[in-house]
């Protein structure tokens, strides 16, 4: 059972004047298999109304820069300001809230919204939770960290994408101390590296998901951490 579901008849438009000039904002890159082209997507979302949306999509081949004036009119964006937007399967990903939360794709190809359904602990989450979508070794993730009294970060992989059946829920965490946690890596025994920000610290920690990683220097300093594959493809190529 698939659990995607076109949003074409949920479309509107925004004209130019209807964008937001502020709120959160994310961009994501991925590769257009369709052109042979790399793409950036960039989203603004007004933060007082997350249904007042304004994106634009940049192709690096010809350094074309356009505005794309249509999205789910009935959906309202939560994106978590300064987070990438998760790119897999040709598509972006990022989360939004009808009645209930739910994953929003948007392929780079054909530039068509889908709708993809969370584990039902999600969907029905409160307004104490965050949640945000990454993607860890080509599978798409959700997370949810909890901030009532005893703070919990709970971890779902979907692995078989698009299939609401296949998320996954890997492991959960209970730690007074942390705010807010974002996966990073995963490791070849399946260990997950974590940035972790805690109530009472000044910058980010780093654990994984069975206890603290060493490795990793701690302090009071703003750290962030990237994963990326190399490639031998010359970024001179695509000019």
């Amino acid at each position: 059972m698939f659990a995607m579901e076109p949003l074409h008849k949920r479309i509107n438009s925004t004209s130019h004047a209807e964008c937001p000039v502020k709120g959160n904002h994310a961009y994501g890159m991925g590769y257009d298999s369709t052109s042979d082209d790399y793409k950036i997507l960039k989203i603004d979302v007004d933060i007082d109304d997350g249904r007042k949306v304004s994106s634009e999509i940049l192709a690096l081949k010809n350094v074309s820069r356009r505005k794309i004036d249509r999205h789910p009119s009935d959906i309202c964006y939560v994106l978590s300001g300064g987070n990438s937007l998760a790119f897999v399967h040709g598509a972006f990903h990022w989360l939004g809230f009808s009645q209930n939360y739910s994953m929003v794709s948007f392929s780079i190809s054909n530039e068509v919204y889908k709708e993809i359904q969370l584990p039902e602990q999600i969907c029905l989450g409160s307004m104490y939770n965050k949640f945000d979508v990454s993607v860890l070794e080509g599978m798409l993730c959700v997370y949810s960290t909890s901030i009532r009294k005893q703070s919990t970060f709970s971890f779902w992989l979907m692995k078989d994408y698009g299939v609401k059946e296949s998320w996954t829920k890997l492991f959960t965490i209970r730690d007074t101390e942390i705010y807010l946690a974002i996966p990073k890596y995963r490791f070849a025994d399946g260990e997950v590296l974590l940035r972790c920000i805690h109530a009472e610290s000044c910058g980010p920690l780093f654990r994984t998901s069975k206890g603290p990683f060493g490795l990793w220097p701690q302090g009071d300093i703003f750290q962030d951490g990237f994963v990326f594959t190399e490639s031998l493809i010359s970024p001179k190529l695509l000019t």
